[in-house]
Protein backbone atom coordinates (compact mmCIF):
# COMPACT_ATOMS: atom_id res chain seq x y z
CA UNK A 1 0.00 0.00 0.00
CA UNK A 2 1.46 3.24 -1.07
CA UNK A 3 1.35 5.25 2.33
CA UNK A 4 -0.44 9.06 2.64
CA UNK A 5 -2.00 11.07 4.60
CA UNK A 6 -4.23 13.64 3.30
CA UNK A 7 -5.47 17.05 5.41
CA UNK A 8 -8.90 17.57 5.76
CA UNK A 9 -9.25 21.44 5.31
CA UNK A 10 -11.47 23.53 7.56
CA UNK A 11 -14.99 24.38 7.44
CA UNK A 12 -16.79 27.27 8.32
CA UNK A 13 -18.89 27.12 11.28
CA UNK A 14 -22.10 27.09 10.12
CA UNK A 15 -21.77 24.67 7.84
CA UNK A 16 -20.29 22.33 10.94
CA UNK A 17 -23.62 23.41 12.75
CA UNK A 18 -25.94 22.93 9.66
CA UNK A 19 -23.74 19.32 9.81
CA UNK A 20 -25.05 18.77 12.87
CA UNK A 21 -28.14 19.14 12.45
CA UNK A 22 -28.68 16.86 9.18
CA UNK A 23 -26.19 14.20 10.56
CA UNK A 24 -27.58 11.10 10.08
CA UNK A 25 -25.50 8.68 12.34
CA UNK A 26 -24.12 5.78 10.23
CA UNK A 27 -25.42 1.77 11.89
CA UNK A 28 -23.83 -0.61 13.18
CA UNK A 29 -23.62 -3.22 10.16
CA UNK A 30 -24.34 -0.92 7.16
CA UNK A 31 -22.72 -0.90 4.00
CA UNK A 32 -21.28 2.08 2.38
CA UNK A 33 -18.83 3.05 -0.57
CA UNK A 34 -15.41 4.99 0.73
CA UNK A 35 -13.18 6.94 -0.54
CA UNK A 36 -9.45 6.31 0.49
CA UNK A 37 -8.51 9.58 2.13
CA UNK A 38 -5.05 7.95 3.79
CA UNK A 39 -3.27 4.96 4.15
CA UNK A 40 -1.20 4.07 7.72
CA UNK A 41 1.54 1.26 7.89
CA UNK A 42 -1.60 0.18 11.01
CA UNK A 43 -4.88 1.46 8.78
CA UNK A 44 -6.67 2.90 6.14
CA UNK A 45 -8.78 6.03 6.75
CA UNK A 46 -12.11 6.46 4.66
CA UNK A 47 -14.62 9.13 3.58
CA UNK A 48 -18.22 7.39 4.24
CA UNK A 49 -19.56 10.58 2.62
CA UNK A 50 -21.14 11.62 6.29
CA UNK A 51 -19.74 13.28 9.21
CA UNK A 52 -17.50 10.99 10.29
CA UNK A 53 -14.83 9.17 8.25
CA UNK A 54 -13.93 5.51 9.14
CA UNK A 55 -10.89 3.94 10.57
CA UNK A 56 -9.80 0.17 8.87
CA UNK A 57 -7.79 -1.40 11.68
CA UNK A 58 -4.59 -3.45 11.26
CA UNK A 59 -6.68 -6.63 12.66
CA UNK A 60 -9.09 -6.00 9.41
CA UNK A 61 -6.34 -5.27 6.80
CA UNK A 62 -4.37 -8.47 7.76
CA UNK A 63 -7.82 -10.53 7.00
CA UNK A 64 -7.19 -9.02 2.97
CA UNK A 65 -5.67 -11.30 0.36
CA UNK A 66 -1.88 -9.83 -0.28
CA UNK A 67 -2.21 -9.05 -3.85
CA UNK A 68 -6.18 -6.64 -3.03
CA UNK A 69 -4.22 -5.09 0.22
CA UNK A 70 -0.47 -4.07 -1.51
CA UNK A 71 -3.30 -2.03 -4.33
CA UNK A 72 -5.11 0.28 -2.16
CA UNK A 73 -4.14 3.74 -3.13
CA UNK A 74 -5.56 7.25 -2.07
CA UNK A 75 -8.38 8.03 -3.71
CA UNK A 76 -9.91 4.22 -4.66
CA UNK A 77 -13.57 4.01 -3.43
CA UNK A 78 -13.55 0.91 -1.57
CA UNK A 79 -17.01 -1.19 0.22
CA UNK A 80 -17.07 -1.30 3.84
CA UNK A 81 -19.01 -2.02 6.80
CA UNK A 82 -19.85 -0.17 10.11
CA UNK A 83 -18.65 -2.35 12.92
CA UNK A 84 -18.82 0.78 15.85
CA UNK A 85 -18.16 3.85 16.81
CA UNK A 86 -14.24 4.50 17.98
CA UNK A 87 -12.79 6.03 21.12
CA UNK A 88 -10.75 7.50 19.40
CA UNK A 89 -11.74 10.99 18.08
CA UNK A 90 -14.97 10.09 17.56
CA UNK A 91 -14.63 8.56 14.65
CA UNK A 92 -16.02 5.25 12.96
CA UNK A 93 -14.15 1.62 13.34
CA UNK A 94 -15.30 0.28 9.66
CA UNK A 95 -14.25 -3.59 8.12
CA UNK A 96 -12.75 -3.26 4.69
CA UNK A 97 -12.77 -7.83 4.34
CA UNK A 98 -16.87 -7.24 5.64
CA UNK A 99 -17.31 -4.81 2.71
CA UNK A 100 -15.47 -7.29 0.02
CA UNK A 101 -17.27 -10.08 1.59
CA UNK A 102 -20.66 -8.58 0.88
CA UNK A 103 -19.43 -7.25 -2.57
CA UNK A 104 -18.82 -10.63 -3.37
CA UNK A 105 -21.89 -12.59 -1.94
CA UNK A 106 -24.04 -9.58 -4.31
CA UNK A 107 -21.86 -11.01 -7.73
CA UNK A 108 -22.68 -14.47 -6.48
CA UNK A 109 -26.10 -13.93 -6.34
CA UNK A 110 -26.47 -12.22 -9.42
CA UNK A 111 -24.06 -15.42 -11.21
CA UNK A 112 -25.54 -18.22 -9.56
CA UNK A 113 -21.98 -19.65 -9.23
CA UNK A 114 -21.63 -23.11 -6.61
CA UNK A 115 -19.80 -21.54 -3.58
CA UNK A 116 -18.19 -24.07 -1.33
CA UNK A 117 -18.80 -23.06 2.57
CA UNK A 118 -18.25 -24.88 5.69
CA UNK A 119 -20.97 -25.31 8.23
CA UNK A 120 -20.14 -23.43 11.68
CA UNK A 121 -22.90 -24.08 13.74
CA UNK A 122 -26.88 -25.05 13.53
CA UNK A 123 -30.67 -24.15 15.10
CA UNK A 124 -33.96 -24.75 14.79
CA UNK A 125 -34.15 -23.13 11.34
CA UNK A 126 -31.01 -24.35 9.74
CA UNK A 127 -27.12 -24.47 9.90
CA UNK A 128 -24.69 -22.03 10.01
CA UNK A 129 -22.00 -21.71 7.47
CA UNK A 130 -18.82 -19.25 7.41
CA UNK A 131 -18.60 -17.04 4.67
CA UNK A 132 -15.29 -14.66 4.39
CA UNK A 133 -16.09 -12.40 7.91
CA UNK A 134 -19.64 -13.03 7.41
CA UNK A 135 -22.06 -15.55 8.51
CA UNK A 136 -24.39 -17.57 6.09
CA UNK A 137 -27.68 -18.78 6.90
CA UNK A 138 -28.85 -22.21 5.00
CA UNK A 139 -32.69 -22.62 6.08
CA UNK A 140 -33.42 -26.89 6.68
CA UNK A 141 -35.62 -26.72 3.07
CA UNK A 142 -32.39 -26.07 0.87
CA UNK A 143 -30.54 -28.86 2.83
CA UNK A 144 -29.85 -31.71 0.93
CA UNK A 145 -27.58 -33.42 2.90
CA UNK A 146 -29.50 -34.53 5.65
CA UNK A 147 -32.15 -36.59 4.30
CA UNK A 148 -35.84 -35.42 3.95
CA UNK A 149 -38.63 -36.53 6.63
CA UNK A 150 -36.21 -35.81 9.53
CA UNK A 151 -38.14 -34.20 12.80
CA UNK A 152 -37.13 -33.56 16.26
CA UNK A 153 -34.16 -34.97 17.35
CA UNK A 154 -33.07 -37.09 14.49
CA UNK A 155 -32.87 -33.72 13.19
CA UNK A 156 -31.37 -32.00 15.34
CA UNK A 157 -28.74 -35.10 14.99
CA UNK A 158 -28.13 -34.28 11.53
CA UNK A 159 -27.54 -30.92 11.44
CA UNK A 160 -25.08 -31.68 14.24
CA UNK A 161 -22.97 -33.97 12.05
CA UNK A 162 -22.91 -30.88 9.63
CA UNK A 163 -20.90 -29.03 11.85
CA UNK A 164 -17.35 -29.09 10.35
CA UNK A 165 -18.36 -30.20 7.07
CA UNK A 166 -18.13 -28.21 3.56
CA UNK A 167 -21.34 -27.88 1.49
CA UNK A 168 -21.22 -26.87 -2.12
CA UNK A 169 -23.92 -24.00 -2.36
CA UNK A 170 -25.52 -21.06 -4.28
CA UNK A 171 -26.44 -17.29 -2.53
CA UNK A 172 -29.85 -17.14 -2.99
CA UNK A 173 -30.00 -13.82 -0.80
CA UNK A 174 -27.90 -10.91 0.26
CA UNK A 175 -29.15 -8.38 2.45
CA UNK A 176 -26.51 -5.93 3.35
CA UNK A 177 -28.82 -3.44 5.34
CA UNK A 178 -30.72 -6.64 7.26
CA UNK A 179 -27.41 -8.09 7.32
CA UNK A 180 -28.90 -11.36 5.99
CA UNK A 181 -26.87 -13.89 4.09
CA UNK A 182 -29.14 -16.67 3.11
CA UNK A 183 -27.70 -20.16 1.01
CA UNK A 184 -29.24 -23.16 -0.71
CA UNK A 185 -27.82 -26.44 -1.02
CA UNK A 186 -30.71 -27.46 -3.14
CA UNK A 187 -30.41 -24.87 -5.67
CA UNK A 188 -26.35 -25.59 -5.80
CA UNK A 189 -27.68 -29.25 -6.63
CA UNK A 190 -30.08 -27.67 -9.46
CA UNK A 191 -26.93 -25.55 -10.61
CA UNK A 192 -24.61 -28.61 -11.00
CA UNK A 193 -27.14 -30.91 -12.84
CA UNK A 194 -27.86 -27.81 -15.40
CA UNK A 195 -23.87 -26.73 -15.72
CA UNK A 196 -23.71 -30.59 -16.68
CA UNK A 197 -26.18 -30.60 -18.77
CA UNK A 198 -24.85 -27.68 -21.09
CA UNK A 199 -21.08 -29.41 -20.50
CA UNK A 200 -21.59 -32.98 -21.88
CA UNK A 201 -21.02 -33.94 -25.57
CA UNK A 202 -22.09 -36.88 -27.28
CA UNK A 203 -19.10 -39.01 -27.83
CA UNK A 204 -16.70 -38.03 -24.54
CA UNK A 205 -16.18 -40.35 -22.14
CA UNK A 206 -17.38 -40.01 -18.67
CA UNK A 207 -17.30 -41.77 -15.26
CA UNK A 208 -20.23 -42.19 -12.77
CA UNK A 209 -21.67 -44.26 -9.89
CA UNK A 210 -24.77 -46.75 -10.58
CA UNK A 211 -27.42 -45.54 -9.17
CA UNK A 212 -30.20 -48.10 -9.71
CA UNK A 213 -30.77 -50.95 -12.08
CA UNK A 214 -34.45 -51.50 -13.56
CA UNK A 215 -35.31 -54.20 -15.63
CA UNK A 216 -34.82 -51.80 -18.83
CA UNK A 217 -31.70 -50.88 -18.24
CA UNK A 218 -29.58 -49.28 -15.50
CA UNK A 219 -29.08 -45.60 -14.39
CA UNK A 220 -25.77 -43.74 -13.36
CA UNK A 221 -25.10 -40.40 -11.48
CA UNK A 222 -22.41 -38.88 -13.30
CA UNK A 223 -21.94 -36.19 -10.62
CA UNK A 224 -25.85 -34.99 -10.05
CA UNK A 225 -27.56 -35.65 -12.56
CA UNK A 226 -28.23 -39.49 -13.95
CA UNK A 227 -28.39 -41.11 -17.32
CA UNK A 228 -29.57 -44.28 -18.45
CA UNK A 229 -27.89 -47.18 -20.40
CA UNK A 230 -30.36 -49.21 -21.82
CA UNK A 231 -30.15 -53.16 -21.40
CA UNK A 232 -29.14 -53.01 -25.30
CA UNK A 233 -25.74 -51.06 -24.86
CA UNK A 234 -24.88 -52.88 -21.07
CA UNK A 235 -22.94 -55.90 -23.48
CA UNK A 236 -22.14 -57.18 -26.43
CA UNK A 237 -23.75 -60.21 -24.84
CA UNK A 238 -27.40 -60.95 -24.54
CA UNK A 239 -28.25 -60.44 -20.97
CA UNK A 240 -31.62 -60.48 -19.70
CA UNK A 241 -31.30 -57.89 -16.74
CA UNK A 242 -28.54 -55.45 -15.77
CA UNK A 243 -27.90 -57.21 -12.60
CA UNK A 244 -25.82 -59.63 -14.77
CA UNK A 245 -22.55 -57.30 -15.32
CA UNK A 246 -23.59 -54.57 -12.76
CA UNK A 247 -24.41 -53.43 -9.23
CA UNK A 248 -25.47 -50.41 -7.39
CA UNK A 249 -22.38 -48.32 -6.25
CA UNK A 250 -20.50 -49.42 -9.24
CA UNK A 251 -17.95 -47.12 -10.57
CA UNK A 252 -18.16 -47.47 -14.10
CA UNK A 253 -17.17 -45.59 -17.13
CA UNK A 254 -19.31 -44.47 -19.73
CA UNK A 255 -19.47 -43.31 -23.29
CA UNK A 256 -22.21 -40.62 -23.74
CA UNK A 257 -24.42 -41.43 -26.76
CA UNK A 258 -27.15 -38.41 -26.72
CA UNK A 259 -28.06 -35.51 -24.93
CA UNK A 260 -31.58 -33.97 -24.44
CA UNK A 261 -31.39 -30.69 -22.50
CA UNK A 262 -34.83 -29.88 -23.23
CA UNK A 263 -35.92 -33.20 -22.00
CA UNK A 264 -33.04 -33.60 -19.58
CA UNK A 265 -32.44 -36.65 -20.73
CA UNK A 266 -28.69 -38.24 -21.08
CA UNK A 267 -28.34 -41.71 -23.24
CA UNK A 268 -25.35 -43.61 -22.04
CA UNK A 269 -23.27 -46.87 -23.42
CA UNK A 270 -21.11 -49.00 -21.56
CA UNK A 271 -20.63 -51.80 -24.05
CA UNK A 272 -19.32 -49.04 -26.63
CA UNK A 273 -15.94 -49.23 -24.28
CA UNK A 274 -16.01 -52.57 -24.35
CA UNK A 275 -13.60 -54.68 -27.00
CA UNK A 276 -16.38 -55.17 -29.33
CA UNK A 277 -16.13 -59.16 -30.83
CA UNK A 278 -18.28 -58.83 -33.50
CA UNK A 279 -15.40 -58.57 -36.16
CA UNK A 280 -13.16 -61.38 -34.56
CA UNK A 281 -15.77 -63.88 -34.93
CA UNK A 282 -17.64 -62.96 -37.59
CA UNK A 283 -14.66 -62.61 -40.17
CA UNK A 284 -14.55 -66.19 -40.64
CA UNK A 285 -18.08 -66.94 -40.52
CA UNK A 286 -19.81 -67.77 -43.79
CA UNK A 287 -23.82 -67.55 -44.86
CA UNK A 288 -24.89 -71.07 -44.88
CA UNK A 289 -22.29 -72.42 -42.24
CA UNK A 290 -23.44 -74.77 -40.27
CA UNK A 291 -21.89 -73.95 -36.25
CA UNK A 292 -22.58 -75.02 -32.65
CA UNK A 293 -23.89 -72.71 -30.36
CA UNK A 294 -25.72 -72.27 -26.79
CA UNK A 295 -28.67 -70.70 -25.80
CA UNK A 296 -28.48 -67.45 -24.11
CA UNK A 297 -32.11 -66.34 -23.88
CA UNK A 298 -35.28 -67.88 -25.01
CA UNK A 299 -38.63 -64.76 -26.00
CA UNK A 300 -41.77 -65.45 -27.29
CA UNK A 301 -40.45 -64.79 -30.80
CA UNK A 302 -37.26 -66.97 -30.24
CA UNK A 303 -33.98 -67.70 -28.91
CA UNK A 304 -30.66 -66.02 -28.55
CA UNK A 305 -27.53 -68.19 -29.39
CA UNK A 306 -24.18 -67.58 -28.76
CA UNK A 307 -22.40 -68.42 -31.62
CA UNK A 308 -18.94 -67.54 -30.87
CA UNK A 309 -17.98 -65.43 -27.53
CA UNK A 310 -19.80 -62.15 -27.07
CA UNK A 311 -21.67 -62.68 -30.58
CA UNK A 312 -24.98 -63.96 -30.48
CA UNK A 313 -27.54 -64.39 -33.27
CA UNK A 314 -31.50 -64.49 -33.46
CA UNK A 315 -33.35 -68.15 -34.11
CA UNK A 316 -36.48 -67.18 -35.17
CA UNK A 317 -39.52 -68.88 -34.01
CA UNK A 318 -40.48 -69.92 -38.19
CA UNK A 319 -36.63 -71.01 -38.00
CA UNK A 320 -37.29 -73.73 -35.85
CA UNK A 321 -38.45 -77.04 -36.72
CA UNK A 322 -41.50 -77.47 -34.67
CA UNK A 323 -41.76 -74.29 -34.54
CA UNK A 324 -43.72 -73.23 -30.93
CA UNK A 325 -43.43 -76.54 -29.48
CA UNK A 326 -39.44 -76.41 -29.99
CA UNK A 327 -39.10 -73.22 -28.90
CA UNK A 328 -40.90 -73.73 -25.37
CA UNK A 329 -38.29 -77.00 -25.03
CA UNK A 330 -35.08 -74.36 -25.45
CA UNK A 331 -33.46 -73.32 -22.33
CA UNK A 332 -30.89 -71.21 -21.39
CA UNK A 333 -27.19 -73.42 -21.59
CA UNK A 334 -28.66 -75.27 -23.94
CA UNK A 335 -25.96 -76.72 -26.88
CA UNK A 336 -27.23 -77.09 -29.92
CA UNK A 337 -26.56 -76.69 -33.94
CA UNK A 338 -27.31 -73.79 -36.29
CA UNK A 339 -27.21 -72.77 -39.92
CA UNK A 340 -26.44 -69.09 -40.67
CA UNK A 341 -29.21 -67.76 -42.76
CA UNK A 342 -27.87 -64.00 -43.32
CA UNK A 343 -25.10 -61.31 -41.33
CA UNK A 344 -25.67 -57.86 -41.28
CA UNK A 345 -22.50 -56.11 -40.45
CA UNK A 346 -23.42 -52.72 -40.24
CA UNK A 347 -26.45 -53.80 -37.01
CA UNK A 348 -24.26 -56.24 -36.06
CA UNK A 349 -26.98 -59.18 -36.38
CA UNK A 350 -26.86 -62.62 -36.81
CA UNK A 351 -29.76 -64.81 -38.45
CA UNK A 352 -30.05 -68.25 -37.78
CA UNK A 353 -32.05 -71.30 -38.05
CA UNK A 354 -32.19 -74.33 -35.90
CA UNK A 355 -30.63 -77.28 -37.49
CA UNK A 356 -30.95 -80.53 -35.86
CA UNK A 357 -34.56 -80.66 -33.72
CA UNK A 358 -34.12 -83.90 -32.52
CA UNK A 359 -31.28 -82.86 -30.29
CA UNK A 360 -33.16 -80.74 -28.27
CA UNK A 361 -36.47 -83.46 -27.64
CA UNK A 362 -36.81 -86.24 -25.45
CA UNK A 363 -36.31 -89.46 -26.63
CA UNK A 364 -38.94 -91.89 -26.70
CA UNK A 365 -38.57 -94.80 -23.79
CA UNK A 366 -36.77 -97.61 -24.45
CA UNK A 367 -35.26 -96.04 -27.89
CA UNK A 368 -31.29 -94.79 -27.90
CA UNK A 369 -30.80 -91.05 -27.72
Amino acid sequence: MKEKQIAKPKRPLAALIKDDYDYYRPQRGEVYEADILGIGENEVIVDLGTKRDGIVPRKDLELLDDAYRTSLEVGDRVPVVVLKESARNGWLLVSLKQGRDWLRAQELLESGEVLKARVTGFNRGGVLVSFGRLGGFVPNSHLTSIPSGLRGKRLRQAKSELVGQTLSLVVIEADQQRQRLVLSERAAGQRRRQQLLEELTEGEVRTGIVSNLVDFGAFVDLGGVDGLIHISELDWKHINHPSEVLSVGDEIEVYVLSVDRERKRIALSRKRLLPDPWQRVTETLDEGEVVEGTVTGVAPFGAFVEIGKGVEGLVHTSEMPGGQATRSDLEPGAPVTVRVLDIDEEKHQVALRLQDAEILQPCPAGQPG
